[in-house]
């Protein structure tokens, strides 16, 4: 790999395919041992190969995939670990700096975003329950609660009920969420390795293709239909929910940019959101009215 004009950890982490596969080998196999961590450890996989694909090159990608995923079955002691490092992080980290080369906005990104999440969903709903459908995931949940199932109310056994037939679409909306910001992420740390200071890439940039302004019609929809039949298409609707959640989110960066609010306003808002996680719904909404009438050239006109 050729070190570029930089310092620091991204430096030395470009320095040569070994540093890059052992590092990220490390952090994918602390992200099984320490479960409570396994969600931002993963990301930063994710965003580290996609960083190596973008920066190195696809050769160097592929050094890594075997490196990282030979130290990460030797470091579990299970040979496991080397396919799911494959399959879980190099994968769509690989797809994610693909995207990043192909668009120097987020063109590519979005369509690999959209086309891993798609998978995920389908793998999530018929490869993994092997047909068994929402009673998979009702067994599943029903183990995890098995603990507490004394202290819940009918009322909130209901409720999770509900959540469990959703959990497919929930956890590929989650998914697309991280691959997302692995993206960001990617993206930003090249800007720093080459000594750029202001961000080229933005979120705020961040939209999704016109064409997907019918899927929140016609998915929902599917909340109408008997339960049997509507099961896919109603988690389809929670995967396009989190879909166009990103696009909200990346109006908020865009009008908090127009009005040259401090990042830390931009922070206040994230926190506020994850405390009253009721409001993502209104975000999503608001990146659906964005994508129909446009909301954003109308900020960004003023601010050119």
């Amino acid at each position: 790999m050729a070190v570029q004009p930089g310092g620091g950890v991204l430096r030395w982490f470009l320095s040569g395919r070994w540093p890059a596969g052992v590092s990220i080998a490390v952090l994918f196999s602390a992200a099984g041992l320490i479960p409570f961590l396994a969600g931002p450890l993963l990301l930063n996989c994710v965003a580290l190969v996609a960083l190596v694909t973008l920066q190195a090159g696809r050769r160097e990608s592929l050094e890594v995939l075997v490196i990282a995923g030979i130290a990460s079955a030797l470091f579990t002691l299970n040979p496991w670990y080397g396919v799911a490092f494959a399959l879980v992080a190099w994968l769509p980290g690989r797809l994610l700096g693909e995207g990043l080369q192909w668009d120097v906005g987020w063109g590519g990104v979005v369509w690999v975003v959209i086309g891993l999440s798609l998978l995920t969903l389908a793998l999530l709903l018929w490869a993994i329950p092997q047909g068994t459908g929402p009673g998979f995931w009702q067994a599943q949940m029903e183990h995890l609660l098995a603990p507490a199932r004394k202290d819940l109310s009918a009322t909130q056994r209901q409720v999770l009920g509900d959540m469990v037939r959703l959990m497919p679409g929930i956890l590929a909306a989650v998914m697309a969420l991280l691959w997302a910001l692995a993206a960001v992420m990617a993206s930003r740390w090249r800007e720093r390795f080459q000594g750029i200071v202001v961000p080229q890439r933005v979120f705020r940039d961040w939209v999704l293709p016109e064409w997907l302004i019918w899927l929140p019609v016609v998915t929902g929809l599917g909340f109408f239909l008997p339960h049997g039949s509507a099961w896919p298409v109603q988690n389809l609707a929670i995967l396009v929910a989190g879909l166009y959640l990103l696009q909200g989110l990346s109006l908020v960066h865009l009008w908090f940019a127009s009005r040259g609010w401090p990042l830390i306003a931009l922070a206040a808002f994230y926190i506020g959101l994850i405390l009253l996680s009721q409001f993502l719904l209104v975000v999503s909404v608001l990146g659906i009215l964005d994508r129909v009438f446009h909301l954003r050239r109308r900020l960004a006109g003023p601010r050119s």
